[in-house]
């Protein structure tokens, strides 16, 4: 099953909002040298995100083809 999102380095950029309620993303991505690893660059740690429902499904499609690409060979 192809994944909706390449995530492969450098990965995708999903907005959401955060607590003081500017704009926000955190940046999905697998690097080619630890494809078993996800990551997920966040905003600062000293603010909660705010997600709407369409950003959370975003988020939600996004993390789904990290997971099936997670472990793939290159």
């Amino acid at each position: 099953m192809p994944s909706k999102y390449n995530v492969r380095h450098p990965g995708v950029r999903v907005w959401c909002g955060n607590e003081s309620g500017c704009s926000s993303s955190l940046l999905v991505w697998i690097s080619r040298w630890t494809p078993e690893l996800i990551r997920i660059e966040t905003p600062t740690v000293f603010h909660r995100t705010v997600w709407t429902v369409e950003q959370a499904v975003q988020l939600r499609d996004v993390l789904t083809s990290a997971v099936q690409t997670g472990g793939e060979s290159w």
